[in-house]
């Protein structure tokens, strides 16, 4: 950081009018007019900054002008950002920011010890609704600068569930800063072990309806079910996106048997099974299931003693 009073006249964003530092910000050299006292209070990092900087000045801080402060490193959108939502300016902060801008906020939030501070602000930011994977990632390493254990396990879970590629295919160099190369990994055993999970529940099926006395229940209904597998893309080799599979085994009927089955002596026993019932509470428990937990990735010793969530995988 550099202090100065012989800045060049360019346009000032007065996000406190009478604010008396002035954050001239990245090679731009955007202007941020901003109060030193509410940032000070808001950062330890920021306040242990300006008080060796100003302590012996604090006359001119009151009665002179603004004080110029460079940070030429910093990304001009995030400290605006930032500066609005800790000077209450909320209609200064965009309603609507790219994944990119928000990791961006992140960083810089981190940085500075800013991140309690931006607690209810960053979750309206990092939801994962009809984001592309490749923004996903993005907005997973947001999430985990932003220590938001809930967006972090939902992001990572909407990965998880609908992306049908290599997960290397969403190479971010700026994700990877934050996560490291093991976030792929982990995305990976966990679309791994979904698939699997999936599979068995749905294959449990074909068990569903049974009767030892080989009167040909079982296989009928067994067959039915296998048949319906089939057509509706749900065998195990069909399975690519486990989200659509999901959806497609919610809205699946009951399979009809049209083989007939012996006469049985105990047919009073038997029933039709209620196959939607009976997997459908294994498929909710499976949703539940599914999104890396930030404590553990954090700790890289999955624990559920440590954990704040409670999870299977």
């Amino acid at each position: 950081m550099t202090e100065t009073t012989d800045s060049v006249h360019l346009p000032v964003v007065n996000i406190a009018e009478t604010g008396d530092i002035i954050l001239v910000v990245g090679p731009e050299q955007l202007k941020l007019r901003v109060e030193s006292l509410i940032l000070k209070a808001a950062s330890k990092s920021l306040c242990t900054m300006f008080r060796l900087n100003w302590q012996e000045d604090r006359e001119s801080l009151v009665l002179g002008p603004p004080v110029d402060i460079l940070l030429p490193e910093e990304n001009p959108t995030a400290l605006t950002c930032i500066c609005a939502i800790l000077h209450y300016r909320i209609e200064m902060v965009p309603q609507i920011m790219s994944p990119y801008d928000v990791l961006k906020v992140a960083i810089t939030a981190d940085k500075y010890g800013l991140v309690g501070a931006l607690t209810f602000a960053n979750q309206s930011w990092l939801s994962p609704l009809n984001k592309a994977a490749s923004d996903l990632i993005v907005l997973a390493a947001a999430a985990s600068l932003f220590q938001n254990t809930q967006a972090f396990k939902e992001i990572t879970k909407a990965l998880v569930l609908s992306h049908r590629g290599s997960y290397l295919t969403l190479w971010s160099e700026d994700a990877i800063s934050v996560l490291g190369e093991r976030i792929y990994c982990l995305l990976e055993e966990q679309r791994g072990f979904a698939r699997l999970k999936l599979e068995e529940i749905l294959l449990g099926g074909t068990k569903a309806s049974s009767c030892v006395h080989r009167c040909g229940w079982t296989s009928k209904y067994a067959y039915a079910y296998i048949q319906l597998l089939e057509t509706q893309s749900l065998w195990p080799m069909d399975i690519q996106s486990v989200a659509e599979s999901i959806e497609r085994a919610n809205r699946m009927p009951d399979p009809i048997p049209e083989e007939r089955s012996t006469e049985c002596k105990f047919g009073y026993k038997h029933f039709v099974p209620d196959y939607r019932s009976s997997y459908r509470y294994k498929l909710d428990n499976l949703d539940s299931c599914i999104g890396i937990c930030l404590n553990c990735f954090l700790s890289k010793q999955p624990s559920a003693v440590s954990c704040q969530m409670t999870h299977e995988h």
